[in-house]
């Protein structure tokens, strides 16, 4: 157990490290901020109420989804303390991952059910996305003309020059920046040459590696029959694709009663596209479960796409996030607490 706690911390880290990089930008940035703050704080509640309920309605279209994915029998009180705690551990990178996999061998299932499961969970929520978000991001154009926004690239051409020239004049401290890059590259490659080889070593070598995955093969074929067996019930089928398409809807709802709270009267379907671009978007910045990615994104995506004001959209950013993440960590955690408590992770 003394070893357990700097393991954490060592996984913990990189969320530290990002979140110190964010305080920073935010004290840069402390006027727009100041602002948001306000403006939030200034909000009306009975939006702010509805924002709320479409938060709380995320809940059990998350644990029927679970369910619709597993094929298994767990209590409904379980499941939805897993899918609270989730969002807590995943400040953790890969740990929220792990506890589902954890959860799901407690309930009975083996490594490649388990594995099967939560591969069906992510492809269904990502079909279901995938054509929601290219309806976004084809109505982009039409809400950035209507709004008369300027899109954060339509100067992108000017900049590249700009860069380029600058990099010209200054050759020495370009290929100083180059050779960095160069030797963090190098570094990262070998690191990760490294870790596969004591990975291959640790399991036989590459013949018993080898074994190991016609077993595993073999495995997964019997796994992926059970789940498809599961998946194509009417029952399960419905709760797996009817929530996961509530999800994103329920999102864009929250967002939605977000803006009108502080005065920005956004349709919905403006709202759709706002919010589906920049969920689309977040992952591209390198954050342990879109920790300040997702805020950022809604408040570049509400100034550049919606033509709304800098302080107007930070403010909408804290407040959705507020109520659709960061509200949620103390009751996580308890969820945690509860489901270590009863062993089931």
């Amino acid at each position: 157990m003394a070893l357990a706690v700097p393991a954490l911390a060592r996984k913990a880290l990189p969320t530290v490290l990002f979140t110190a990089v964010v305080v920073a930008a935010a004290l840069w940035q402390h006027e727009a901020v100041s602002i948001g703050t306000h403006t939030l704080l200034t909000a009306d509640p009975w939006w702010l109420a509805l924002a709320a309920v479409a938060t709380l309605a995320l809940w059990p279209t998350s644990v029927c989804m679970l369910r619709g994915s597993i094929p298994a029998e767990p209590a409904s009180r379980k499941l939805f303390a897993l899918q609270l705690a989730v969002p807590a551990i995943g400040l953790i990178p890969a740990a929220s991952l792990l506890i589902r996999m954890r959860f799901l061998r407690k309930a009975g299932l083996s490594r490649s059910a388990a594995v099967a499961s939560m591969t069906l969970l992510g492809v269904a929520a990502l079909v279901v996305r995938i054509p929601l978000v290219a309806v976004a991001i084809l109505a982009t154009p039409a809400l950035v003309r209507r709004t008369g926004s300027q899109p954060p690239w339509h100067d992108l051409g000017a900049r590249s020059s700009g860069w380029w020239q600058s990099a010209m004049d200054h050759p020495w401290r370009t290929a100083a920046i180059a050779t960095a890059a160069l030797v963090v590259l190098i570094a990262v490659v070998s690191a990760g040459t490294m870790t596969l080889q004591r990975w291959v070593r640790a399991r036989g070598g590459w013949r018993g590696l080898a074994s190991r995955l016609l077993h595993a093969r073999t495995d997964a074929e019997f796994a992926w029959k059970s789940v498809a067996a599961t998946a194509v019930r009417p029952s399960r089928a419905a709760l797996l694709w009817i929530c996961a398409l509530l999800q994103p809807l329920l999102m864009v709802v929250a967002l939605w009663a977000v803006l009108h709270a502080v005065g920005a009267n956004l349709s919905l379907f403006d709202t759709f596209v706002v919010e589906l671009v920049t969920v689309a978007l977040a992952p591209l910045l390198p954050s342990p479960n879109g920790v300040a990615a997702k805020e950022i994104t809604i408040a570049a995506g509400l100034t550049a796409v919606a033509g709304l004001s800098v302080g107007v959209a930070v403010g909408v950013a804290l407040g959705y996030r507020l109520l659709t993440f960061w509200c949620q960590i103390p009751l996580g955690l308890a969820s945690f607490a509860y489901l270590s408590h009863r062993r089931d992770i």
